[in-house]
């Protein structure tokens, strides 16, 4: 009996390190979220960066506004 209580009692702890496990899992799949979310932000941001960058090159050639 007190050899079964003790297998219980093993497989209770086993049962919380794997949800810990899960945890630490779900915690990380966040974080890389989070790091994928700030990537496309800075995308984002390097996309316009570009397309002003164009755009102000665009209107300098055609308005000569940087001659003097």
């Amino acid at each position: 009996m007190a050899s079964a209580i003790i297998d219980l009692a093993i497989a209770f702890v086993d049962l919380a390190i794997a949800i810990v496990d899960l945890a630490i899992a779900f915690v990380d799949l966040a974080i890389a979220f989070v790091d994928l979310a700030i990537t496309i932000v800075d995308l984002a941001f390097a996309f316009v960066d570009l397309a002003i960058t164009v755009a102000d090159c665009t209107y300098s050639q055609t308005t000569n506004r940087y001659e003097k």
